[in-house]
C-alpha cells in the first residue's frame, strides 16, 4: 500500500494568504505523514516556476527522519519562465533562510534550460527533479509515471475536463490532488475522471484519485517496488552507470566483469568529450544528447576532481562541409575510467573481476549467474546486460535464448562492433604553440589539446571508426596501428590544418602512442535501453539491457541508466515518452540519420 488509509484529508484549502501556499499544499497531501517509511514518493507540480512549494517540499523531506529514500519531483513550467529559473529560485528563498542553500543548489543546476524534459539530480542524487519545459498539455501526454501527490496552482492553464483527465492518467490510485486553477464544472469533471472525496471552498478543491473502475496493470503493481538485488554484467561506462543509479535507490548491486579491472574495454579511452549532437532538424538524437550531456556533467561535478579527471573546457564544433562553427559553452572533456571508478565506489555495489558469465538460469523469480566451472557468481531478482557485444554470444546460446522476448533474438543479431584508435603523445612543450586551440575541437574526428594523464600532459586526436566483427565471435581483427595513426593524422589535418601540419613529423617519426578498443553499436547508432523479456501474467520483466553506446557513451550512459532504472522502478522518465521509445530495443529499424 502506498498510503495510510486512516489518514483523513486535510482541512479545506483557502486562498486568503498566498504566503502559506507551500504549507497548505503539503497539508493537502497529508505530508510528511503519508510518505513515511516508503521507498519513494512522487510529486507532480503543474506550476513549478512558483518554486516556493518545491523548496518547502524539499526542506520538509530533508528534515523528516522517516522520509522516503527517493523523492521524485516532476515540475511543469513555460519556456519563458525556465530561462529565469536561477533568479526565481533565489528570489523564492529570500524570506526563508533555510531554503537559501537549496535555492543556490537548484540555481546552479538549472541554468540555460530549453524546452523539453530535463533530469536534475539534487541532494546527492536522492532528489530526482524532472523539469518539463513547454506546453502543459503536450508534456503531460508524454509522461509515463504515477504520482502520489498532484498540485495544480498558478495561472498558466485552465484545468478543464480534458486536462483533469490527463492528471488522472498520471495519478497512482489513492493519490492526493490539490487544485487552485478552477474551471466551470470542475467538481463534476473530477468525479468523471475518478477523483472522489472532493472538498472545495469556492477557490480551490482537494480530492483523492480512487476510481470505481479497474485500472488494469496500474492496480496490479505497486507504484514503487521495494529495492531488491540486481546483477549487472559489465563494468564499463554502461554497467557502472546503471549500478550507481540502482545503488542510489537502495538496491544491492553486484557487478560482474570478465576483465581484471573496471573500464578495460571502450570505457578505457584516455579522455573523451561530453558534447551534444547538432542537427538541422533538432532530431531526437540531438534532443536526447542535450539532456544526456547536462546529466553527465552533474555526475562529473559531484564525483570527480575538476582539472585532473574532467574539465568544463567548452568545445568548438566544426562542420567542415558547411563551413560553420558552433560553440558549446557547457562542453567538457572527461577521463571515462575515473568516472567508472567513482560510480562503482558505492557501499551498495560489489564488483567481481575475472568473472566470465556463461550460465544464466532463472528459478522462482531469482536469476543465478555462473561461470565455466559451474561456480555461482551471483543471485539476484534482476539482471542487466551491459557488456556491449558480449551479450550476443551469451544470450544467443541455445540454453539462454528462450529467456528473450518475442523477436529479441533477431534484435540481438543487429548489434555489431566498430573498432577505434586514438592517437596521443605527451607534450614536448607547454604551453603549446600559439596556433593551437585552447579548448577541444569536435567535428571530423576530434582534438583535445591538453589533458593530464598519469604520464604527463598529452594531446589526443581521433578516433577511427572501422566496422569490425563482434570480438567474441570468430573473424574479429584489429586494423594495423600504423593505418589507424595515418587515418587520425589525415583527419586532424582536415579539422585543424595548422595543428595537423605541426604534428605531422611526430606521426612520421612514430613518436605517437595509441589506445584502441572496440565499441558496441546498434543499427541506428542510438543505445538500447529496455527489457529483454515480455510481461507475462502481470509479472514485469527482470532481464534488461543497457548497451550500444557507440562513440557517445559519455553523452548517453547516465541518461540511459536513469531511463532504465525508471522503467524498472515505475519512476518518472528523464525524457519524453516519444524520445524514450527511440531507445527501446524493439524500436522500428529505420535508417539512421546523423553522425556517430
Amino acid at each position: 500500500m502506498q498510503h495510510k488509509a486512516t489518514c483523513p484529508l486535510a482541512p479545506e484549502l483557502r486562498m486568503d494568504d498566498a504566503s502559506t501556499l507551500p504549507q497548505r499544499l503539503l497539508a493537502s497531501s497529508a505530508l510528511p505523514y503519508s510518505w513515511a517509511d516508503l521507498p519513494a514518493w512522487t510529486v507532480l507540480d503543474t506550476a513549478f516556476d512558483s518554486l516556493a512549494p518545491f523548496l518547502h517540499c524539499w526542506h520538509t523531506w530533508l528534515s523528516d527522519a522517516r522520509r522516503p529514500r527517493m523523492l521524485h519531483y516532476v515540475g511543469i513550467l513555460p519556456v519563458a519562465r525556465a530561462h529565469h529559473l536561477p533568479a526565481l529560485a533565489r528570489q523564492a528563498a529570500q524570506a526563508t533562510p533555510q531554503w537559501v542553500p537549496l535555492a543556490d543548489s537548484l540555481a546552479a543546476s538549472c541554468a540555460g534550460l530549453g524546452d523539453g524534459q530535463h533530469r536534475i539530480l539534487l541532494a546527492q542524487g536522492q532528489l530526482s527533479l524532472t523539469l518539463c519545459v513547454g506546453d502543459t498539455a503536450a508534456l503531460l501526454a508524454e509522461q509515463n509515471f504515477l504520482a502520489n501527490t498532484v498540485w495544480v496552482h498558478g495561472t498558466h492553464a485552465l484545468w478543464d475536463k480534458w486536462r483533469i483527465k490527463s492528471l488522472a492518467r498520471c495519478s497512482q490510485r489513492g493519490a492526493y490532488l490539490a487544485i487552485y486553477s478552477l474551471a466551470p464544472g470542475a467538481q463534476a469533471n473530477l468525479n468523471e475522471a475518478g477523483f472522489v472525496d472532493v472538498q472545495h471552498d469556492g477557490n480551490s478543491l482537494q480530492a483523492r484519485f480512487q476510481p470505481r473502475w479497474s485500472l488494469g496493470a496500474r492496480d496490479l503493481t505497486l507504484a514503487y517496488p521495494t529495492p531488491q538485488r540486481c546483477t549487472v554484467i559489465g563494468a564499463g561506462i554502461s554497467g557502472a552507470s546503471v549500478a550507481y543509479a540502482l545503488a542510489r535507490r537502495g538496491w544491492q548491486v553486484v557487478v560482474l566483469d570478465q576483465h581484471a579491472a573496471p573500464a578495460c574495454g571502450a570505457s578505457g579511452l584516455p579522455a573523451g568529450l561530453v558534447v551534444p549532437h547538432i542537427s538541422a532538424d533538432d532530431s531526437p538524437r540531438s534532443r536526447m544528447s542535450r539532456v544526456g550531456a547536462r546529466l553527465m556533467l552533474q555526475h562529473a561535478k559531484a564525483l570527480l576532481q575538476e582539472g585532473s579527471d574532467w574539465q568544463r573546457s567548452g568545445v568548438q564544433e566544426l562542420n567542415l562541409e558547411q563551413g560553420s562553427a558552433h560553440w558549446h559553452a557547457e562542453g567538457a572533456w572527461i577521463r571515462p575510467s575515473r568516472l567508472v571508478q567513482a560510480w562503482l565506489h558505492h557501499p551498495a555495489i560489489r564488483c567481481h573481476f575475472g568473472a566470465r558469465v556463461t550460465g544464466l538460469q532463472q528459478h522462482a523469480g531469482v536469476w543465478r549467474l555462473s561461470g565455466d566451472d559451474g561456480a555461482i557468481w551471483s543471485e539476484s531478482e534482476v539482471v542487466v546486460l551491459a557488456n556491449a557485444t558480449g551479450c550476443v554470444p551469451l544470450m544467443m546460446a541455445p540454453k539462454h535464448a528462450h529467456h528473450l522476448g518475442v523477436g529479441l533474438v533477431e534484435r540481438l543479431e543487429m548489434l555489431h562492433a566498430v573498432h577505434g584508435t586514438v592517437s596521443y603523445a605527451v607534450h614536448q612543450r607547454l604551453p603549446p604553440a600559439d596556433n593551437w586551440p585552447t579548448h577541444p575541437v569536435n567535428g571530423h574526428g576530434n582534438f583535445l589539446p591538453q589533458v593530464p594523464l598519469d604520464g604527463g600532459v598529452v594531446w589526443l586526436a581521433g578516433s577511427t571508426f572501422e566496422p569490425d566483427r563482434i570480438p567474441e565471435q570468430a573473424g574479429h581483427r584489429l586494423a594495423p596501428v600504423s593505418e589507424q595513426h595515418r587515418a587520425n593524422a589525415q583527419r586532424l589535418c582536415e579539422l585543424l590544418p595548422a595543428v595537423g601540419a605541426e604534428l605531422a613529423s611526430a606521426f612520421a617519426r612514430s613518436e605517437v602512442q595509441h589506445w584502441s578498443a572496440t565499441r558496441c553499436v546498434t543499427h541506428d547508432r542510438l543505445p538500447w535501453v529496455g527489457a529483454l523479456q515480455d510481461t507475462t501474467d502481470g509479472v514485469p520483466p527482470s532481464l534488461w539491457i543497457h548497451a550500444g553506446m557507440g562513440a557517445r557513451g559519455l553523452t548517453f550512459s547516465a541518461l540511459g541508466a536513469e531511463l532504465l532504472v525508471a522503467c524498472i522502478g515505475g519512476e518518472p522518465w528523464p525524457i519524453e515518452g516519444n524520445l524514450a521509445r527511440s531507445l527501446d530495443v524493439r524500436r522500428p529499424k529505420r535508417r539512421r540519420n546523423g553522425g556517430a
